[in-house]
Parts: structure tokens; C-alpha cells; sequence
């Protein structure tokens, strides 16, 4: 039987019965009359500690002492006693001492163990059953503080946050503090607060991961210093929603672990609830996302209402990432903190992969949490939330560079980095002013005898040299495409087989085009086939 786990009443009580007529002679310290009782037990062993529990008040008439003969002996026989958890010795004078042994005495005081002289009118037997009266009192008013406890816990609860309620109701009842985490080990809920200062949070957080990590259901943790907290896992068996924490001040008896287990039903339950409605925000925020991608702005701001603390105004940059397979959970926790508290800002997915949406000046706080986890990240230019499919495939392209780049920050979009040389030459006026030059002589001839040369080169080069891709999309016969291309190398004196110079002119009749050339109609196809 687990003897800790009964109930208790002070040495002091037992001693204070004035029928009994017991007095303290040593080991009068002053923690001896709060030292707890759990039994009253007769023996006249020589050797009783090996048939004793702790918390035992032992008693004996002293038949043995006879062979103790010096003061080691009686130390001896006071430490065994102290090994066992013995709480305190009665010795009972007029039967074999008349008054108790000065060497037992001694031992008692040396070594700390309450010693009471039991008067030879009192029996033993009367000493039991008070303390069996005191336990059954003290088991009744446990019982009653159990029940009134559980009562007003689960009335707390009712109230329009129940969970916080219940869990400050818990914490006065106990006397000590309690918490709840969530699955990362961040405390969402705690009580009292005049404790908090005290509290070792790092220390709650890693034993809280540790007890989910494990997929353990309950723990307890001890410190050095003697304290610790019980520990409780809420929710299912490998789908947990947090832990109760609850502060330790001794082995909890039967009502407080009813207690804990009440608070941990309700906590349960409650989380449960939170996990439902946060799983039902995150699919509203996924709408608002597609709503923002399909400019539907005014459904989107409307859908918003009671899901976002504020809809983005302004500028906005848009934040795509991946999650990798070994994350660490405070990643998850510092976003979740900065979507809370950073109006204009909100999380979502999109195809199945994470994006942030945020108003301009949340940049800052982005690179931040993204460059404090080591995390890629791709980070969109500024746009209107009207633009904001453009800044999704910016913020695409740039964590792609992120990732090929095996960079553990994020990456900003930039139209020179990732649009390619083409677009750095399409903005210097020397490129366009050299391309012009080395395609003049095809669009003079073009123009001065209204052929298309230019359009054929180009079809052709488009793909990759292949004549009869090229003439399907032109509507013409290869023989006619390969008869034009082969004009175009012979106006620019050039190698088409060469890459370079297809390189080249891909390059100059990109810059100088503003888009491609139209296609040619059915009919002007069929005449020029």
C-alpha cells in the first residue's frame, strides 16, 4: 500500500489529547509537533524498523531496552528507527521502567526523533483509536474539501472563459500555483498571479515538451532544491494538446490528485474546443487568401470580420517558406506570438504550402523570426493587396533562390536577380541600340519588300532550330520556313549553328520587341503555303 498517499494528521494533535496524558521529553524541536502521523504501532522487538511504514508513531513499553549498554547502542537503535520514517517513539513507564531510559533520551535528543512518555494509566489501545478517530475525522474533511473543491472548479469552468477561471479556482483550493501549456510548452494559462515572478517558465517549458516529446501521460519533477510539479498530459495518446503543471509541495493525497484530474478534464475539453476553433479560423484565412488572389477585395475584408485583428491597409509584402521535417517547435510559438500581436499581419496556406501576409512595416519582425531559426524564406517587393498574386509568385521565385541556395535566411525578390540577363539588358539603352544595329538589315529587307523574315527567325529560334515546330505554329511549309531562315543568315552574315550567335539574336530580338509578333491569320497562312 502506498502510505503516502493517506491521509495525515501532526504529531502535535495526537499529543494535545489531554485524556491521554502524553509528554514530549526530547526531540522537542520546533518542527516536531507538525511532523505527520499516518499510524500508531505496538512492537516489542528488539529490531522492529524492518515491520515498520513511515509516518508510524511506534510504541513500546521499552522490554528490550535492557540490552542497549552504552549510548551507541541507543543510538543505534533511534537511527534504524529514523531509517524506517518513524515519526515519533512512545515509551510507556511503570511496567518495566519507571521512567524511560536516560541513554534512549539522549539518543532522541541527538538525533531528533520526538520521544513522549506514555503514563502507566494510559493503554495503548486508547492511543490507537484516537489517532484512528483523528485520521477518520481528518479523511471525512478531506473528502468534504474534495468534493467542494471538484463543485466549485466545475462551476468556474461555466463561466465565459472557463478555462482560466477553473484553473485560478484550482490553484487557491491547492494552495499552490497551476498552469496550462500548449503542446510547444508555452504557458497559456496560470495562477495566481502573484507567483508568476517565481516561476522558472523555461524550466515548465522543456519538461512540458519533454512529457509530450516522450508520449508519456503524467510525470513528476523534483529540483535540488526540493520542490517540483506534477505533470499531465491533455489529450489523446499521441495527439496531445498541452500539459498541466501543478506545483509540488509533498506527494498530493487523494482529494488534490481527484482535483488534478478534474482540471485536466476540463482543460482538456477546453483546448479541444480552442484546437476546433483555431482549425476553423485557418481554413477562413485560407478563403481570404484565395479571395485576395482573385481581387476579390471586398468579400475578403467582409470574411475577415472576427477572424483577423485588423485587415491589411497599405503596402504589403507577401512571405512564402517550408517547413522542414525537424523544426523547432519555438518557431511555431514565435509566429503564432507575432500573428497575435501584429495587427495587419496574418498566417495561411496556399496550395498546400505556408504563407504570411503582412502589411509593410511587420518586415522588420519577419526577417527577424526567420533569420533567428535559420529558416529560407522568400519576401515579395511591396504591393497592393489588388497585386497580390504577382507578389505570391515574387515570394516564390525568391524562396526557390533561397533554397537552391541552401541560404538559412530569407531572401528578397529582386527583378535583376531573378527575371535574368535579358531584363538587365532590356533597361541599358546601349544593349537596345546594339540589337537594333544587328537586326537592321532584316527588317529593312522585311520592310522594303514586305516579307517576314524577322518573324520566321524568330519561331525558329524559339524552338530551338526545330523547322517543323516552328512551321506549325506559323502556318507555313517547312521548306518555306527554312528557305526564310536561311535568308536571315545570309542578310546578317552569320552561323545560325552557332550558339553564340543564336544567343545573340534571341537576346537582341527580345529587348528591341515589345512582345511577340501576331499570328498570322488562316488565310494569309494558306497563301503563303
Amino acid at each position: 500500500m502506498d502510505t503516502a498517499s493517506g491521509p495525515t494528521i501532526e504529531l502535535g494533535e495526537l499529543l494535545h489529547q489531554y485524556q491521554l496524558e502524553l509528554a514530549l521529553i526530547a526531540g522537542a524541536s520546533r518542527a516536531a509537533s507538525t511532523r505527520p502521523v499516518q499510524w500508531v504501532h505496538v512492537s516489542e522487538l528488539e529490531d522492529p524498523a524492518p515491520f515498520l511504514t513511515p509516518r508510524t508513531v511506534l510504541l513500546t513499553t521499552g522490554a528490550r531496552f535492557g540490552s542497549m549498554h552504552s549510548g551507541d547502542d541507543a543510538d543505534d537503535y533511534v537511527r534504524r528507527l529514523i531509517d524506517a520514517g518513524v515519526t515519533a517513539l512512545g515509551v510507556a513507564v511503570g511496567l518495566h521502567w519507571d521512567r524511560v531510559p536516560s541513554l534512549v533520551v539522549s539518543a532522541c535528543d541527538r538525533l531528533d526523533l520526538p520521544l513522549f512518555r506514555v503514563p502507566y494509566d494510559t493503554a495503548f489501545i486508547e492511543i490507537v483509536q484516537t489517532a484512528a478517530r483523528l485520521l477518520e475525522a481528518k479523511t471525512r474533511d478531506r473528502d468534504i474539501w474534495s468534493l467542494e473543491s471538484q463543485r466549485a472548479v466545475a462551476n468556474a469552468s461555466l463561466h465565459r472563459d472557463g478555462l482560466r477561471a477553473a484553473v485560478q479556482e484550482a490553484a487557491a483550493r491547492l494552495g499552490h500555483w497551476v498552469c496550462i501549456t500548449d503542446r510547444f510548452g508555452r504557458i497559456v494559462e496560470f495562477a495566481p498571479e502573484r507567483a508568476r515572478p517565481d516561476l522558472a517558465v523555461d524550466w515548465v517549458r522543456r519538461e512540458a515538451r519533454r512529457l509530450i516529446e516522450r508520449d508519456v501521460s503524467a510525470g513528476r519533477i523534483e529540483t535540488e532544491a526540493g520542490t517540483g510539479m506534477q505533470l499531465r498530459a491533455l489529450g489523446r495518446r499521441g495527439h496531445a494538446l498541452g500539459v498541466l503543471a501543478v506545483e509540488e509541495r509533498g506527494v498530493p493525497d487523494t482529494a488534490e490528485r481527484a482535483l488534478h484530474g478534474l482540471v485536466a478534464a476540463l482543460a482538456t475539453v477546453q483546448l479541444e474546443h480552442r484546437s476546433g476553433i483555431r482549425s476553423a479560423q485557418a481554413a477562413l484565412r485560407d478563403a481570404i487568401v484565395e479571395l485576395l488572389l482573385s481581387e476579390q477585395l471586398a468579400l475578403a475584408e467582409r470574411l475577415s470580420a472576427g477572424v483577423l485583428a485588423r485587415f491589411p491597409q497599405g503596402p504589403v509584402v507577401l512571405v512564402r517558406y517550408e517547413i522542414p521535417d525537424h523544426l523547432d517547435p519555438t518557431f511555431a510559438e514565435d509566429l503564432q506570438s507575432l500573428d497575435a500581436g501584429s495587427p495587419g499581419l496574418f498566417t495561411a496556406t496556399f496550395d498546400s504550402d505556408p504563407l504570411i501576409v503582412a502589411e509593410a512595416r511587420h518586415l522588420p519582425a519577419l526577417r527577424r523570426l526567420f533569420s533567428a531559426h535559420g529558416l529560407a524564406a522568400g519576401i515579395s517587393d511591396r504591393a497592393a493587396l489588388e497585386h497580390l498574386r504577382e507578389a505570391l509568385l515574387q515570394a516564390e521565385l525568391a524562396l526557390d533562390r533561397a533554397t537552391s541556395s541552401g541560404a538559412r535566411a530569407p531572401v528578397d525578390y529582386s527583378p535583376a536577380t531573378h527575371e535574368g540577363v535579358i531584363h538587365l539588358l532590356d533597361r541599358n539603352p546601349e544593349a537596345r541600340r546594339r540589337a537594333e544595329l544587328l537586326l537592321a538589315p532584316v527588317r529593312h529587307h522585311d520592310d522594303r519588300h514586305g516579307d517576314r523574315i524577322e518573324q520566321a527567325l524568330t519561331a525558329w529560334l524559339a524552338h530551338h532550330g526545330q523547322t517543323s515546330a516552328a512551321s506549325i505554329e506559323l502556318g507555313l511549309h517547312r521548306h518555306t520556313l527554312t528557305s526564310r531562315v536561311r535568308t536571315a543568315a545570309q542578310l546578317l552574315q552569320v552561323d545560325l549553328e552557332s550558339p553564340d550567335v543564336r544567343a545573340d539574336l534571341w537576346a537582341a530580338l527580345r529587348i528591341t520587341s515589345e512582345a511577340p509578333a501576331p499570328a498570322l491569320s488562316s488565310a494569309t497562312r494558306a497563301e503563303r503555303a
